[in-house]
């Protein structure tokens, strides 16, 4: 598996079965999507910055709706949550070759038990870190720590280029006492190479 993030809450997910782009986003926030094909798309929320489907080639199915679905051989469950005043936004799990990840979207305030309950074990977690709209860094590591995931993929901070209002990563990083990590141009990783330790913080730079 393969993981490249292309800035706000947007990553792409490969391996050998399927292509799978979260959350692409529109212009309007000031960055430019290159040019990305999938075979699957998700979406958190209908907001500009999460929702540009037509930017992603291909014939990509579109799972925006809670629900379960399946297709070429995963399996995704798109939970009900909510965003900043209300808005709604869905929690997205995939599982790719053994691998379970877990998307938060722009959750905004911490899970419920049941929608924890529902998430489960997870192997890699995709956070809200930048506060304001969503998760902060001292909220953000409260869910880290509900949910144990064995990596931590912090989205939704302050990035070059982007003109959402949110808090850089370093404040996400110092509470989670990582403020040594080095970053990568993009995470690859197989089930049996997932750390054993619960919550590695994984930072990947901004693919343009």
């Amino acid at each position: 598996m393969e993981i490249k993030f292309y800035g706000q809450a947007c990553f792409s997910v490969t391996d050998k079965v399927a292509s799978l782009v979260m959350d692409p986003f529109s212009e309007s926030i000031g960055l430019t999507l290159p040019t990305l094909k999938a075979d699957v798309i998700t979406v958190s929320n209908g907001a500009d910055s999460h929702s540009n489907t037509g930017a992603v080639q291909g014939e990509p199915r579109v799972f925006s709706w809670p629900g379960e679905y399946e297709t070429k051989g995963v399996h995704f469950q798109l939970i009900h949550a909510r965003a900043a005043e209300g808005e709604e936004n869905n929690v997205t799990i995939a599982h790719f070759n053994g691998i379970k990840i877990c998307h938060l979207g722009a959750q905004s305030e911490k899970l419920t038990e049941q929608q924890v309950d529902k998430i489960g074990d997870v192997d890699i977690l995709f956070v809200p870190v930048g506060g304001k709209t969503v998760l902060d860094a001292k909220l953000a590591k409260s869910v880290v720590e509900e949910i144990e995931p064995r990596v931590v993929i912090p989205m939704l901070y302050s990035t070059e280029g982007n003109n959402q209002d949110l808090a850089p990563l370093s404040a996400f990083l110092s509470e989670m006492n990582a403020t040594q990590v080095e970053p990568v141009d993009s995470f690859k990783v197989k089930k049996s190479e997932l750390p054993e330790d619960n919550s590695k913080v994984v930072v990947i730079n901004q693919s343009s």
